[in-house]
């Protein structure tokens, strides 16, 4: 293993002063934990051989969300940095406390992307959200920032981004994912934040919580090369920008159980819903039927409930709704661009 640099607590992150050509690893120093020692999060960075943009994947912001740690380490292999124009900073491991807990959130139990730009004052997620915002992110001008479903529940290979914004509409065409959902940035997430910072920003959301799922990995990482090529970063052709098998969705929400007991959720992921579809049951625990849920509306199935014990206002099942078609034929001003 090459020697790891360790950039300290007073010490900035100076991407243009390491050498070009190499993969360069490092730890940033966060903030402090309860033994007075510097919470570390482990940098990736491809410093290429010419000028160009530089292009931030940040993994694992909720830290069992652990598709994106795969994804990034397959791109690692994949890019050489002699070919490569400006450079890739890789985030394997954003939310180092959640990921060593093994738990979605921070160790406060408060969500990291809620609160982002975080603060220099306060509670220990919101510090170390500063932190990881200042030292981290504000290097970037682009960012994918990789997710997965949450603890009990399933997604699809899914992007959300604001489809107003011409240059978070063609990161997100570039991407080779199932659903695109036309999601307006949420306040305190990181895209949100990124997005308002000059740094387009998207959200891609890579199937199941706590595992390794090869199939959507490999199918991101085609996406990611893509934006890649589509940004000069690497020689090639932008290809599969739009396939017949996306769907884009004009918006999204979560439909909620009304009583407690023991779900079935019916549909499958991706699966088209008419509006009057069961798409749940719940039952008593003698096996009765207690409640039918009822599709309001016609969509797609973007993510499920996995869980089958439910309470009162459980998530059941989220659904794309408004469907657009037919997509657009072309990425505005690309001359590579090959359409489908």
């Amino acid at each position: 293993m090459n020697k790891v640099l360790i950039i300290k607590s007073k010490e900035k992150l100076n991407i243009s002063s390491l050498k070009r050509g190499v993969i360069h690893k490092l730890f940033i120093q966060i903030s402090e934990n309860s033994l007075g020692i510097p919470w570390r999060v482990p940098l990736i960075i491809i410093r290429g051989q010419e000028k160009g943009p530089t292009i931030g994947l940040t993994a694992a912001l909720h830290g069992d969300e652990l598709n994106g740690i795969s994804t990034i380490f397959k791109l690692m292999e994949d890019i050489a940095p002699s070919e490569l124009k400006g450079n890739i900073v890789l985030v394997p491991i954003s939310n180092t406390p959640g990921y060593l807990a093994n738990q979605r959130y921070f160790l406060d139990n408060v969500d990291l992307n809620r609160i982002m730009p975080g603060k220099t004052e306060g509670a220990s997620s919101h510090i170390y959200a500063h932190h990881f915002v200042n030292k981290i992110i504000k290097k970037f001008d682009y960012l994918l920032d990789l997710h997965t479903a949450s603890h009990g529940r399933i997604n699809s290979l899914y992007v959300r981004s604001d489809m107003d914004n011409e240059q978070t509409r063609e990161l997100a065409y570039l991407q080779k994912t199932q659903i695109i959902v036309n999601k307006y940035d949420e306040q305190g997430t990181l895209r949100a934040w990124a997005n308002s910072n000059g740094i387009p920003s998207i959200t891609i959301e890579i199937g199941n919580p706590n595992v390794f799922q090869h199939s959507l990995i490999d199918t991101t990482l085609k996406g990611i090369i893509n934006t890649l090529v589509h940004l000069e970063m690497i020689e090639g052709k932008v290809k599969d920008l739009i396939t017949k098998n996306v769907t884009v969705c004009n918006s999204s929400y979560w439909i909620y159980s009304k009583s407690g007991g023991i779900v079935d959720v019916l549909p499958k992921l991706t699966d088209r819903i008419e509006k009057g579809q069961i798409i749940a049951k719940i039952y008593n625990v003698f096996g009765e039927v207690r409640d039918v849920i009822i599709a309001e509306k016609e969509g797609i199935v973007i993510g499920k409930n996995i869980r089958p014990n439910c309470e009162a206002g459980t998530r059941i099942l989220h659904l794309g709704v408004d469907i657009k078609k037919p997509l657009p034929e072309t990425i505005p001003g690309h001359k590579d661009f090959t359409p489908i």
